[in-house]
């Protein structure tokens, strides 16, 4: 048996163990490691374009080291990796630390990198990434191994497609499951809402009342002060209770999404430069219109600016980015604060859980329904350490 015929038996073998899971991590980092073992490489990465955001995601490494793993996402029009994409050809580069284009030489050579090879995953319809295979050494990669590379390439893109449809079938189970919930504690909270409401307004009245009649600088004032402060926070969470539970059909009419968004920023905008938060507008000026109910999508907008903002303790950067996608209006808002871990991202849509003191865990709840209720989606990406990205598609 030759060589080629060794390498294809392997492949082969490859190809079966990473289509043996549907858990997209574990597909992901199959397919790196696999890659530097076929190839004999030193490093391999793996980069799958993120449309809502317009990059090139680092998904998965095998090899590398944290320097490596620390750079940040690429722009897809602007990286040297997009010819691959824009042409769906391989990409040979003898040393990328001679290679003016490559833009992280420096890390190259702290990894000991030398010779790149770059290959298009490529599914039935579409290319979604990149396999990028990183030599130590000067090496010729022969047709041979490109042809090798390819095949490993359509494997995993078939295998990370699949591993995606059914994350995104265990997504939709698991909406269809808090759709459930949501009814039955609409339901509660809105026969407990009305229970509360007529003694709560009782107690409101007698206490104003009665500071009316004391003198402003009493210390029994300044009592019944704090009395009515918790009297009003409680009356906001009981209407948070009756929105929740009994949600205003949207008003659909044309609406300018970034001019929606231009509102809720003067909104938040005293409070950003309190906390120490500049915040960056990236949209183009010409914006398709979009069927919404504006009051509705700027409460969605406003509670996850406020959400950004307070998980952003030492001010930073706010990013709001609003683009066409895919038949869609995307609108990305993307905070530097320190991220969430996999088990609160979890749960972070479920109604009355909040990471925050005092929170009432029903913002989320409540944006997600507003924007399902435009047939559109919204969605969450965090890592801790790294900030987090929401992000509102709504159909044209």
């Amino acid at each position: 048996m030759n060589a080629l015929q060794e390498r294809l038996e392997a492949l082969f073998s490859i190809g079966t163990e990473i289509s043996s899971t549907l858990q997209l991590d574990e597909v992901l980092n199959r397919v790196t490691a696999q890659a530097c073992r076929l190839m004999e490489a030193r490093v391999a990465s793996l980069l799958l374009i993120d449309a809502e955001r317009g990059t090139l995601r680092p998904a998965a490494t095998h090899g590398a080291s944290d320097a490596y793993l620390a750079l940040p996402d690429r722009e897809v029009d602007s990286s040297l990796i997009s010819q691959v994409i824009t042409s769906g050809r391989p990409l040979h580069i003898p040393d990328v630390r001679q290679e003016t284009r490559y833009r992280v030489s420096d890390v190259a050579r702290q990894e000991g990198l030398c010779t790149l090879v770059s290959i298009p995953l490529r599914t039935k319809t579409t290319i979604i990434g990149v396999l990028n295979v990183y030599t130590g050494e000067p090496r010729c990669f022969d047709d041979d191994d490109l042809r090798l590379l390819t095949l490993l390439a359509s494997q995993s893109a078939i295998a990370i497609e699949n591993a995606r449809l059914h994350r995104d079938e265990m997504e939709t189970r698991e909406r269809l499951r808090q759709s459930e919930k949501l009814a039955a504690l609409g339901t509660l909270s809105a026969g407990l809402a009305h229970e509360l409401r007529n003694p709560l307004n009782t107690v409101s009245l007698l206490t104003y009342a009665m500071g009316q009649d004391l003198a402003a600088d009493s210390a029994f004032a300044a009592d019944v002060k704090i009395v009515q402060t918790e009297l009003a926070r409680m009356s906001l969470l009981i209407e948070q209770f009756l929105e929740f539970a009994r949600p205003r059909p949207p008003h659909f009419q044309r609406e300018r999404i970034e001019e929606v968004m231009e509102e809720t920023l003067l909104l938040i905008g005293p409070e950003a430069r309190t906390r120490g938060i500049r915040v960056v507008k990236d949209w183009a000026r010409q914006l398709p219109a979009v069927w919404a109910d504006g009051t509705q999508i700027k409460q969605v907008f406003l509670n996850l600016l406020l959400n950004a903002m307070q998980a952003m303790d030492h001010g930073g950067t706010l990013t709001v980015r609003i683009a066409v996608s895919g038949g869609s209006l995307l609108t990305a808002i993307m905070d530097e604060g320190t991220g969430v871990s996999p088990e609160v991202r979890a749960k972070l849509f479920e109604p009355f859980f909040s990471t925050r003191q005092g929170g009432t865990g029903l913002g989320l709840s409540i944006s997600q329904r507003i924007v399902e209720s435009h047939n559109g989606r919204l969605r969450l990406s965090s890592q801790p350490g790294a900030g987090t990205a929401v992000i509102v598609r709504l159909p044209l």
